[in-house]
Parts: structure tokens; sequence; C-alpha cells
């Protein structure tokens, strides 16, 4: 029943596909690219000392689901493990909270149609408000396998293709759609190739499926994502509906890389709202599992490896050694929850400085282009991959 959200005003920049759209989310008046707060693990305490230093407040908690999770709820009877299963707790009723779902397997393993599992999109649709995100679906996993020579290799296993993933999101799209009052996200995965990306913009139009979720699944912002996204908001640009679409981008790796021996860590959740974002939800870092068991002495280092704080100035995460931040703050930035919300709070502070000199200036490359990272990372290479303008023959000569 509710379709998309009333977009007042949108304007595109001309050589990214950075912009500002204009909307309401429930009570939220959204006039440029915004932070998300990740909640996962943050309490009512830390949250209520941090809250006043954001102007609007979305939260969205995140997670990777398997179907017997799914199994588990619908069987379930207690009201408190329902709600655990979402993430959901009483005191976010006072705050829009977005539920951003990935699941890891594909649901036609399990059922004919996802009609059979719709008593789980009625929680879904109960929990996550002002807004609905359709779970994203993980197309593909690693599995170990071993060889005659007693070696492993790692192999993919492709779990779902484009016309089954387009099928799900229809289902999906319907079960929720039923006396529905919220906007409907449906999601993207950029596991899909190139070719794919464009089939779903193309089906994405035709059914006017104009809010848009992307899930990074842990990576970062890098040159094919650029390329997967660009193609899929080329789609709606030559279709004349670019403006109607907000994109929210969720599980974006943090950093593009980071070393531990290296102060300086060049930031990929930044970039979010440079290939076209205009929501930007929580972080995710890849699943690794450790070759062996940490010593206190290897986990004392790794969290403070972790504990980097975001430089507007730089566009680097840096160390704690390396920032400006008083002993006593660093400490504090120790917390790895506190260290989540404060920078939430220096993220959602230089979106704002990208959108006041965007309108300022009617264009954002000559702001992004001094940030340190963007001219050193790779020689420049992330703002050839951000920034398109045509080059003239006669200007070669």
């Amino acid at each position: 029943m509710v379709k998309e959200i009333n977009i007042k005003e949108a304007i595109m920049d001309r050589t990214s596909h950075f912009n500002i759209k204009k909307f309401k989310l429930g009570n939220l008046i959204v006039e440029g690219p915004t932070k998300i707060l990740d909640v996962r693990n943050i309490t009512q305490e830390l949250f209520n000392r941090e809250k006043k230093k954001f102007k609007n407040i979305i939260l969205e908690n995140s997670k990777n689901i398997l179907y017997d999770s799914i199994d588990r709820v619908l069987k379930e009877t207690d009201d408190q493990k329902i709600k655990n299963n979402f993430g959901y707790r009483e005191w976010f009723s006072n705050y829009p909270f977005v539920i951003s779902q990935t699941f890891r397997f594909n649901p036609y393993d399990y059922i004919d149609r996802i009609d059979n599992i719709s008593e789980y999109f009625d929680y879904y649709y109960e929990f996550s408000n002002p807004i609905l995100l359709i779970p994203n679906i993980r197309i593909e996993k690693y599995i170990i396998e071993k060889e005659n020579s007693g070696k492993t290799k790692t192999k993919k296993i492709k779990l779902m293709n484009i016309k089954d993933y387009l099928k799900y999101i229809d289902e999906t799209y319907n079960l929720l759609n039923y006396k529905n009052i919220k906007p409907i996200f449906v999601p993207v995965s950029l596991k899909f190739g190139i070719t794919d990306i464009k089939t779903l913009a193309q089906k994405f139009i035709k059914k006017e499926y104009f809010n848009i979720w992307i899930d990074f699944e842990g990576s970062a912002v890098s040159k094919t994502k650029i390329a997967r996204i660009r193609t899929f908001l080329k789609e709606f640009d030559q279709k004349l509906r670019i403006k109607d679409i907000i994109v929210y981008s969720t599980n974006i790796k943090r950093e593009i890389i980071s070393n531990k021996y290296d102060n300086e860590s060049p930031s990929s959740d930044i970039l979010a709202s440079l290939i076209g974002s205009n929501l930007i939800g929580i972080n995710r870092e890849p699943l690794r599992i450790p070759s062996h068991a940490l010593s206190p002495e290897e986990r004392a280092e790794l969290r403070l490896h972790k504990a980097r704080v975001f430089n507007s100035d730089t566009y680097y995460y840096l160390k704690l050694k390396a920032s400006k931040y008083n002993k006593n703050l660093q400490k504090s930035l120790m917390n790895p929850n506190y260290n989540k919300i404060f920078n939430s709070e220096l993220l959602d502070n230089e979106f704002k400085n990208q959108s006041q000199y965007f309108l300022e200036n009617n264009e954002i490359e000559g702001y992004i282009s001094k940030k340190k990272m963007i001219k050193n990372y790779k020689n420049g290479e992330l703002k050839r991959d951000l920034f398109h303008k045509d080059v003239k023959i006669s200007s070669w000569f």
C-alpha cells in the first residue's frame, strides 16, 4: 500500500553520485546524507549520554540469519526471546528503529514459497519502524574441501541465482505490503555480477521499487563495488528516475584496509555518500576465523588496533596514539561501544560538512579532493573512481 517516500527536493552532483534528497522519515526531516546509529550492544545509559550530539536519530540492528533461527522464532512462545531475535529493546520504541537482516541461506532450499514463513515477516513488520528492509540473501558461500593429497582448498558455492532472488523480493514485498503503512526497501546484493546488477535495476524500475538498500556484507567501498553501483544507478538515470530513489547502504567495512603497524587506515564508510547513499547504516567486518587462539597480549593489541577514530581532515582512521585526543578520552575510546557511537558522530558531522559545501558550491569534488587519503590512496585512484569528467582530446596537446 505504501510504495515510496515523498522526496521534496533532489539535488544531484554532476561528476559523482553524491546527492542531497530532502524527505521525511517518520517524524524526522532528512536534508542530506545521514549516519544511522549501530545499537548492537549499546546500553540505554550510554545512548542517553550521547544522543544530544545527533540531530536525527535513527537506530539500526544488523544480523546474519540462518534458517534454523526463523524456524525457532515461529515456534517460540516467549515474547522476550522473539524480541531478542530481532535485536529489539523496549526503549527503541521512542526512535526510528531499522532491522537489517542477511539470510545466509536460500529460502527455496527449505520452502516452496515465502508465504510459508509469512508469520516471520509479521514479527519483522512490527519491530521495524518507520521503514522496512526486505532481508537480503547471501547468494554465495565458501566451503573448505579436502583433496586426495590431504591438502585443503576453498571453493565458492552459488546459493541463489538472479531469477530466484527477484522472485524472493516480489513474494516478500507482497507479504510486507499487506495493510502496510511503512515504505519498503528492496535489497541489492553486491555479490551479483555486474550484468545481474543491471537486471535488478531494470526490474526495480519496472516494478517502481524506488526505495533501495545496498548490503555490503562486510566489504569495503572498492573499484568493483563502485562499478556495480554505477551500473545500477545509471539504469535509473537513463529512465529519468534517479531523483525518485532513496538509497540506504549498510554493513560497510569501516576501512578499506588496515595494518596494525600503520597509524593511518584509509576509511571506507565515509565514501558511502559519494556513491549515492542517502542513509548510511552500520559497519560490519568480514567474518574471519582466527588460525589460532589469541594470547592475552594479542587480544590487548587487537583491541588497541580496533580502537581507531575517524579524522575528517584526512579521511583516515587514526590509532589513538596518533589522534589529537587527551589521555582520558583515549581511555574511553578503548570501550568498543563508546568508540562506535563516537565515530558515528564524527561521520555524521562530516556528512553535514559535505552537504554544506555542496549546497554552497554546487559541486563536491573540490572539497573531497583536498582530503589526504583521497589524494594519496593508490596515487589518487579513489578520486578517479569516484568522479567522472569528460576529457577533451584537444586538452592533450
